[in-house]
């Protein structure tokens, strides 16, 4: 989603200056020259642009030079647009597709609900504190054994 506000032609690529928005929009503080090395580290066309692809993996080795607490707080902060303190399951949807992971709405919403502490067969919620975030997320990469 991040790439696609950025890409403001439609042409399926950023330049350097668009990596480096949405890097700092991400909570990061990379230098000119960091920004530069990941545009030439991954740009194998030497378009001077990298596409959507290039940019998630971009991301993705980025997260993971950041304490996951730190990052997981900023995800929530970033997808909590109305700045209410709470997510939707549409919010969390829009966050594990940033983050690579598939998962249906159906599974995001038993998540949020065993986080809230609702039982199955109960009446689910529709939104979720940042606790609640944090505790769905870390569960998820439990899961998947990558913490």
């Amino acid at each position: 989603e991040g790439f696609d506000i950025l890409d403001t032609d439609g042409s399926g690529r950023i330049d350097a200056g668009d990596l480096l928005v949405a890097l700092r929009a991400l909570g990061f503080e990379p230098r000119k020259d960091e920004v530069k090395k990941l545009m030439s580290d991954n740009d194998k066309e030497n378009t001077g642009t990298i596409n959507k692809q290039q940019f998630v993996e971009i991301f993705r080795a980025k997260w993971g030079e950041t304490d996951p607490p730190d990052l997981l707080r900023l995800a929530f902060q970033l997808y909590d647009t109305e700045e209410s303190g709470d997510l939707t399951l549409e919010n969390l949807r829009d966050v594990t597709e940033m983050i690579g992971e598939t998962v249906s709405m159906e599974e995001l919403q038993d998540m949020i609900n065993e986080a809230a502490g609702i039982k199955p067969g109960d009446e689910g919620v529709d939104t979720i504190t940042e606790e609640q975030f944090m505790k769905i997320m870390v569960q998820q990469k439990e899961k998947e054994g990558t913490i």
